[in-house]
């Protein structure tokens, strides 16, 4: 009896509570190469390959393409990136994923976060005089706000589409779409002038290790 109790699955009593374990190495050459983006950023309105990145991306004018970039970037603002991420949430909830769930929401926070470099960065928007300019925020450049939604939200549900759906040509769909949101909505934000090539990757390099870091701060249980 000893020994099939051994030999049997662990039960909730034998579980412990797990804290933040050790991020990837990768995590911190990204933030490292944010900080150095960001620093660049604050002293040069755009950089070398910003203007020609523009200027290719504004030529694409076909009205499908227009169309799916805008639709993708209308997915990352409320209320649509909201009901995304309360609904993932819920079924997390409901398929009692707890700490994912917890991750999720607490990776939002990371739209905090930009809000206040873009204030410390303070580079203005591209300029009517160098590309065509079809919206006016009235924030700073960079990093893209756009972008970090996408990733905070859509990113993060890409990752957890194992756990939320069931079906695997599910999965894949909604796998899909978080990409579609993503990509779209890089190439919207240059497209319509509102941001630089360059706002657009320091929001990755800003967001992705971000994201990693929240997730491991929330602390998990590991059965014994």
């Amino acid at each position: 009896m000893a020994s099939m109790a051994r030999g049997q699955a662990p039960t909730r009593a034998g579980a412990r509570l797990v804290l933040m374990s050790r991020p990837p190495l990768w995590v911190w050459p990204l933030l490292a190469g944010f900080v150095a983006t960001a620093v660049l950023a604050s002293r040069a309105d755009y950089f070398p390959a910003d203007l020609w990145t523009s200027h290719r991306i504004q030529e694409l004018d076909a009205a499908a393409y227009v169309r799916a970039v805008e639709v993708a970037s209308a997915l990352t603002e409320p209320p649509w990136v909201v009901l995304a991420v309360l609904l993932a949430t819920a079924v997390l909830a409901w398929r009692r994923l707890w700490a994912e769930g917890v991750a999720l929401v607490l990776a939002q926070a990371i739209r905090a976060v930009n809000s206040l470099v873009k204030e410390v960065v303070g580079r203005p928007r591209p300029s009517p005089a160098l590309v065509d300019v079809r919206e006016f925020p009235d924030t700073a450049s960079f990093p893209s706000g756009h972008v970090v939604s996408a990733l905070v939200a859509y990113g993060l549900i890409f990752y957890l589409a194992g756990k939320l759906l069931p079906w695997p040509w599910a999965r894949w769909a909604l796998r899909l779409l978080c990409i579609y949101v993503i990509a779209f909505t890089c190439m919207e934000r240059i497209h319509t002038g509102a941001h630089w090539l360059s706002d657009v990757y320091g929001a990755f390099l800003m967001t992705v290790p971000l994201m990693v870091l929240a997730w491991k701060l929330v602390p998990r249980h590991r059965y014994l």
